[in-house]
């Protein structure tokens, strides 16, 4: 037997602003964390000669895992000295960070809480929506924190991203990247998953079982 200690696992962190006054919806921290992560992704730090590249590689090619925390006030300024990318989408903010062991985050994000306070409640709906973009859907089966959610849907994104045809994603990108969080019922999921080409099964490292269909990702029909 290895006396080893084993390593600590690739993460791909991300961080909420969420303040005590107006903070953001669920679907709009869902929304922003697929765009920081694809910014991440796509930024030209990560590329081939940036000095990104070698730790975005590394995770990007394992179990893209990811971590949501928040932070407000101070502390939220703060975490954005480590490397990353910020965006902002409907009113919610978050930052991707260069992905690194979970264990040896700066201090600066290390220190955000993990754990998410409970948010808006969500709306469930029937009907799937229509519109231009990129479209994810929560599982109803089982209930997460938000924070659970924006990393879910940012599993989904990054893979509807990666796996599409550079036509869709041009066209998307021309439109200004919309994105639509759709929580549905129980009945409009079963139909979704079904034709759905992006289908994210959870690690269960947290919140829910292993091999749980979190969420699942689709392209608007006009983008096709």
């Amino acid at each position: 037997m290895s006396d080893r200690e084993p390593e600590s696992p690739l993460a791909l962190q991300l961080a909420v602003r969420v303040e005590k006054v107006d903070p953001p919806t669920t679907a709009a921290i869902c929304a922003a964390s697929i765009l920081a992560t694809i910014s991440l992704l796509e930024d030209e730090r990560s590329q081939a000669d940036g000095p990104w590249h070698g730790a975005v590689a590394a995770w990007n090619g394992d179990r893209i895992r990811k971590i949501v925390r928040r932070g407000r006030a101070s502390a939220w300024q703060r975490a954005q000295e480590p490397d990353g990318v910020t965006v902002e989408r409907d009113g919610a903010e978050v930052r991707a960070f260069v992905p690194g062991p979970l264990d040896e985050a700066p201090d600066a994000l290390a220190k955000l809480q993990i754990q998410s306070t409970p948010l808006d409640d969500v709306e469930r709906v029937d009907v799937a929506p229509e519109g231009t973009g990129l479209l994810v859907a929560v599982t109803p089966e089982f209930d997460m924190s938000w924070g659970k959610q924006a990393a879910q849907c940012a599993h989904a994104g990054q893979w509807a991203w990666m796996r599409s045809d550079a036509s869709i994603v041009e066209r998307w990108n021309a439109h200004g990247r919309p994105i639509t969080i759709v929580h549905p019922t129980r009945r409009l999921w079963s139909s979704l998953v079904d034709t759905a080409p992006v289908r994210i099964h959870d690690g269960g490292f947290t919140e829910i079982p292993a091999g749980t269909m979190s969420a699942i990702a689709w392209w608007s029909t006009d983008l096709r």
